[in-house]
């Protein structure tokens, strides 16, 4: 029971926590969508679909880190 109300005391120390690793997860997922989605096959130029690329990478950067941030944050 103790390592449950570890987790409870924990969750209700740190509300934001959950959130910053769900928008954090949601930006990966995103940065996947974003080059499933082919950009350099339905843009007309090829300049377009870089700076999409390169948008979409830095995209998941942030996610990463803000999802770490928040996982790894102490009380």
């Amino acid at each position: 029971m103790d390592g449950t109300t570890g987790t409870v005391q924990r969750v209700l120390t740190q509300p934001l926590r959950p959130l910053g690793v769900t928008v954090g997860v949601l930006l990966v997922v995103a940065t996947l969508a974003a080059v499933a989605g082919t950009p350099w096959q339905t843009h007309a130029s090829m300049a377009a679909a870089i700076i999409q690329m390169v948008a979409a990478v830095l995209m998941g950067v942030i996610g990463v880190g803000l999802a770490y941030i928040a996982w790894a944050a102490e009380a």
